[in-house]
């Protein structure tokens, strides 16, 4: 594979990877602004109240959360598809299907010929044959009756 086409494939895993990096991290911050500010403020209004703080906490911890699924998903979804990508495109050069055909078309092309040229000449040497045998039954010259 050439260097153009790399580049392009590397730009698009990239590109697939920032964006669900920055809507991972948009789900983590709102997550964490959600369930952070509620927990602090029951924290600071009332230390022991920890689990009250917790279960306020926990939608923001859910979305913070699912923001790291996100970007792990992304991130595996991207290297999937750039790399089948550049795969198939390095496949199609090593594997061009009209080249494969043409190289069969022009052996049996060949083959037929040969053949053809041998059957030819299976002929020529039948006929010459045919015209040798062509004498008759007759008297032989040294034999008795």
């Amino acid at each position: 594979m050439d260097a153009k086409r790399a580049a392009v494939h590397a730009g698009k895993y990239f590109l697939f990877t920032s964006a669900f990096a920055v809507v991972g991290l948009a789900l983590v911050g709102g997550g964490i602004a959600l369930g952070g500010l509620e927990a602090w403020d029951i924290l600071s209004a009332d230390s022991s109240a920890t689990g009250q703080a917790l279960s306020a906490a926990a939608p923001g911890i859910a979305l913070a959360v699912a923001g790291l699924l996100v970007y792990r998903f992304g991130k595996a979804w991207s290297l999937y598809k750039t790399l089948t990508a550049a795969n198939e495109d390095a496949l199609s050069d090593t594997f061009d299907t009209q080249h494969v055909k043409s190289d069969i078309v022009s052996v049996l092309d060949d083959r037929l010929a040969d053949m053809q040229n041998d059957l030819q000449s299976v002929n020529r040497e039948l006929r010459k044959l045919k015209e040798d045998d062509a004498f008759e039954f007759g008297d032989a010259p040294n034999s008795k009756d």
